[in-house]
């Protein structure tokens, strides 16, 4: 009797120890790369002179934000679509068109529960020179690469002619 108890104890073992090995769904990797969609919105404060352009995406979440305040002149740019990224400094490649600039940047959390890469470049920027409606705007980082929505070089350049408008 016991040699059966004992038999029947490790068979139920073994078909429990088979039915959590065996995975049910097949496991999915998150995506090294995203093409955003959705709306830009582009807005000048007078009073502090602060230009920015906001891209949101369909669910109502800011995807990209771009800055500038004149004097000073940098483009300030957040991207939040490197949610998956690890955070710290990061190797950063921009492209517009078919220009492209490396340069170290940081991937940060925003207190929001969400996080973002983040980086200044000067409105001067020899980058910029390609920026044309057409052009295409991209950031890769941490092996994620982000392919920004239409109209992205037009927004950059609102942004850019505003700041560099006053002075910077």
């Amino acid at each position: 009797m016991r040699r059966f108890l004992a038999a029947t104890a490790l068979a139920a073992v073994a078909i429990g120890l088979a039915a959590c090995a065996t995975p049910t769904t097949a496991p999915t990797l998150p995506p090294s790369s995203v093409t955003s969609a959705g709306v830009w919105a582009y807005s000048f404060d007078a009073g502090p002179g602060i230009a920015t352009a906001i891209l949101t995406g369909a669910d109502g979440r800011t995807l990209v934000r771009l800055q500038c305040q004149a004097p000073r002149g940098d483009l300030i740019v957040t991207d939040w679509t490197f949610s998956r990224v690890r955070q710290g400094e990061v190797a950063t490649t921009v492209t517009v068109g078919s220009a492209t600039k490396s340069f170290p940047a940081r991937v940060a959390g925003d207190g929001a529960g969400r996080q973002a890469l983040a980086f200044t470049l000067p409105t001067r920027d020899p980058l910029w020179n390609a920026l044309t409606p057409a052009a295409t705007v991209k950031t890769e980082g941490g092996g994620f690469t982000h392919v920004w929505a239409a109209e992205s070089a037009s927004r950059i350049n609102d942004v850019l002619n505003s700041c560099r408008a006053l002075g910077s």
